[in-house]
């Protein structure tokens, strides 16, 4: 609970040898329903957290990361060697062998088929119709970015399918 003075330890590693380290008992987590069960006080946090803007979502978010001491993150989500941070060369090494997010870029398209592939571009990228034909019109352009190698490999082909050409990168 948040009054507990002892909040801060979680960890058993955090508890001294003759220190009994506290057990919270768990709610159920099937009624036979299937469904997973939570108390309802945990029931009426989540209620208001989806009913909440993304201003206050993100307000809530740095809360959480400075209570429990998580720094935030440079860069995107999944940094990519050069991409900056205070990583090691191996392991900025490492990171190139195995990567696991790719680019999608529409690098040309056949001009018979320009709203089809605008129209699979606004889908994909979910954007705006402007916005999905300034990104065609302006190729060679990044249409999605840190994704999958599976999804962008089913973008690629939707959008080669429509006459447009593309690289995975």
């Amino acid at each position: 609970h948040h009054n507990n003075p002892a909040k801060d330890r979680v960890f058993a590693e955090e508890f001294g040898p003759d220190e009994e380290m506290p057990e919270v008992p768990l709610p159920p987590f099937d009624d036979g329903s299937g469904k997973v069960m939570a108390s309802p006080e945990l029931h009426a946090i989540a209620n208001e957290i989806i009913h909440m803007n993304m201003i206050e979502v993100n307000e809530l978010c740095q809360r959480i990361a400075e209570h429990f001491g998580i720094e935030e993150q440079t860069g995107p989500p999944m940094m990519m060697a050069g991409a900056g941070g205070d990583g090691a060369a191996g392991e900025e090494e490492a990171a190139v062998e195995e990567k696991t997010a790719f680019d999608l870029k529409l690098v040309s398209f056949d001009a018979k088929a320009k709203i089809k592939v605008i129209k699979e571009v606004r889908k994909i990228a979910g954007l705006g119709l402007k916005e999905a034909k300034e990104l065609v019109e302006g190729a060679p352009k990044t249409v999605m970015k840190e994704i999958k190698k599976e999804d962008a490999e089913e973008m690629a082909k939707k959008l080669e399918e429509l006459g447009a050409v593309v690289e995975i990168v």
